[in-house]
């Protein structure tokens, strides 16, 4: 994985542990600052040069050549400049990681928060008071087109997948889902793969692999039920039982039956109106680890380019 940017310098606490015969180990020889190397193998720059030294066909099985990994020639200024280079990126690098820590603490309370007030609740019932199956199959025609979506698992919504020609699939039928649905993965709902449809997903197809629910009117609020699909504790109970739960499938029955915090829904408005303001912040903190992923980038750039 060296070319994915797994190299690191190994610190005191590591002394004495062992490494199986994967991982290569190297001592500095000569005027040689480690750190500076290290953020170099981490750059753009430096992961193409491991690319280059690696071997196999698969990229997954891509593995370093030491022979050609030594061999290798890498970018070393004087001593006095790898220093200053590594002094700049260590400080700009701690402060990432920092920011890094306290957005991903604040994504953590925000699910601790949520779990919370959905235990707070004292009334339960099952889903089946909230929902009902509402599969709308369609015949699939050979020479037809279908936008067909996917679901991500841990609650992290639909997929759009390419657009598959009917003589391409081995199913009958696709669903035709709407805005406002729900959507489950028989195999995955355990793990979180359940969503609500979205205006941008409204009309595209789903195979029989996901059961489709629509929302029964008066009974629950479409943003509770949103969060609600999101609780790592309903997914839990939806654990298929016994070995090879990986081959088994969540029946729509059995998510019906599933037993969920059910307030009333004034209640229900009010939870989800404090796990909304929740999730925009969680979301903002998401969208600042992109951005501080690019600065981390430019750095690097920056660093090997003369830039910095």
């Amino acid at each position: 994985m060296a070319w994915e940017g797994a190299i690191a310098v190994s610190e005191e606490k590591e002394a004495g542990f062992v490494g199986s015969a994967r991982f290569l180990s190297y001592r500095p020889i000569g005027k040689v600052d480690l750190r500076y190397l290290n953020y170099f193998f981490q750059s753009t720059a430096g992961k193409t040069l491991i690319k280059s030294v690696s071997t196999g066909t698969v990229t997954r099985n891509q593995t370093v050549s030491p022979k050609n990994f030594e061999s290798a020639v890498v970018p070393l200024p004087d001593l006095a400049e790898q220093r200053r280079v590594g002094d700049k990126l260590d400080a700009a690098m701690d402060q990432i990681a920092q920011v890094k820590l306290l957005k991903e603490a604040s994504a953590g309370l925000a699910l601790q928060h949520a779990d919370a007030l959905f235990r707070s609740v004292e009334r339960t019932a099952p889903l089946a008071q909230a929902l009902r199956v509402d599969n709308q199959f369609t015949d699939v025609e050979p020479d037809s087109t279908y936008p067909v979506t996917g679901i991500y698992s841990f609650g992290r919504g639909l997929i759009k997948r390419p657009a598959i020609q009917g003589s391409a699939t081995a199913y009958a039928r696709f669903a035709r889902i709407r805005a406002g649905q729900i959507v489950m993965s028989k195999l995955n709902a355990w793990e979180g793969a359940l969503a609500v449809v979205g205006d941008d997903f409204d009309g595209t197809y789903v195979s029989p692999e996901y059961p489709v629910f629509s929302l029964i009117e008066g009974a629950i609020d479409g943003a509770y039920i949103e969060h609600l699909l999101a609780w790592p504790e309903l997914w839990a109970k939806l654990t298929p039982r016994g070995s090879m739960v990986r081959r088994k499938r969540t029946t729509p029955a059995t998510l019906l039956a599933t037993e969920v915090p059910f307030p009333r829904l004034a209640d229900q408005r009010r939870i989800a109106k404090q796990l909304t303001l929740a999730r925009k912040v969680v979301e903002g903190g998401a969208a600042q680890l992109e951005q501080l992923a690019v600065l981390r980038r430019g750095l690097l750039s920056a660093a090997f380019s003369g830039q910095l």
